[in-house]
């Protein structure tokens, strides 16, 4: 037997989506999957995807880019993933240049998140308006890097191919991870063009397409 699938586009804002949220509707109208577009303030097309809802709290949805945003970037100058996300430049290269590029109403929604990171035995914490996800965020179980104990796999990345991402060209390209590598003191974890989980020097460039989150007002 045949299956049919039919897909359904409208217009819509953040504020309605913010609105959404807060009616306590997001698991019947923001289903992991449902995709956005927008057009950043470099003219840029940006498709971002609902990857989780309640997650980790009730009235709390997880949006993540399913395509690089502006140019690809290292983890860090030097080769080294010392002081895991929290310390990294590829943090405050998220919070400034490429949080610039986002619409003024989107930025007023977004509620920070919360990385946890164990490195060498101490627990790192910080929050941030954008953030890259970790490997298990992504992966759902510990390859590369040590696992927190807390976090859970996004919904919509239960499927290898929802782990994917394009670059400006619609071609399939790696992208970074939050999560240092635990077995030396040079990589961060990434994910292939694939899907799949690997770990590379801090130092190299690859795509960026970072998640953020909104929370009932």
């Amino acid at each position: 037997m045949a299956t049919i699938k039919r897909t359904e586009t409208s217009n819509v804002t953040w504020k309605e989506v913010q609105e959404i949220i807060n009616s306590g509707k997001s698991a019947e109208q923001l289903k992991p999957g449902t995709e956005i577009e927008e057009i950043l303030k470099d003219g840029s097309r940006a498709v971002i995807a609902v990857a989780a809802v309640d997650l980790y709290q009730n009235g709390e949805v997880i949006f993540c880019f399913r395509n690089t945003v502006g140019e690809d970037h290292r983890m860090n100058k030097e080769w080294t993933n010392k002081g895991g996300w929290k310390d990294c430049e590829m943090r405050e290269y998220l919070n400034s240049e490429i949080l610039a590029l986002l619409p003024d109403e989107l930025v007023e929604m977004l509620s920070p998140k919360k990385t946890i990171q164990i490195q060498n035995g101490a627990t790192l914490e910080c929050d941030d308006l954008l953030f890259l996800p970790s490997e298990y965020e992504v992966h759902g179980e510990e390859i590369y890097a040590k696992y927190n104990g807390v976090d859970k796999q996004f919904p919509f990345y239960e499927e290898r191919t929802n782990r994917i991402v394009v670059d400006e060209d619609g071609d399939t390209t790696w992208r970074w991870l939050a999560s240092p590598y635990a077995s030396n003191t040079a990589d961060f974890c990434y994910v292939n063009y694939g899907g799949d989980a690997g770990a590379n020097d801090a130092s190299d460039s690859f795509g960026v397409a970072p998640g953020f989150v909104i929370r009932k007002s």
